[in-house]
């Protein structure tokens, strides 16, 4: 997933390309911003990767769907990246 060298993984490559293309854009009516959540799906629990493990709940995260949000995942950690 994060690699290193000449293998970097999907996050670095994909990360490097959203901010790429958000440079790359002329017009000055649109505006980004830029959130990340990372999880980690473990003997079929989800968990916040970034709060401390003491504080992630023991029973993992819920994976809920509705009709406005789509799939999400519950009390998932949103932070905003630069």
């Amino acid at each position: 997933m994060i690699g290193y060298g000449e293998n970097r993984g999907i996050v670095p490559l994909a990360t490097e390309e959203i901010f790429r293309r958000i440079d790359s854009n002329d017009d000055s009516s649109k505006a980004y911003e830029v959130s990340a959540q990372m999880v980690e799906i473990y003997n079929e629990r989800v968990q916040d990767l970034l709060i401390d493990p003491s504080k992630r709940p023991q029973q993992g995260l819920k994976i809920r769907e509705s009709k406005l949000h789509g799939v999400y995942i519950e009390g998932v950690t949103k932070v905003p990246v630069s």
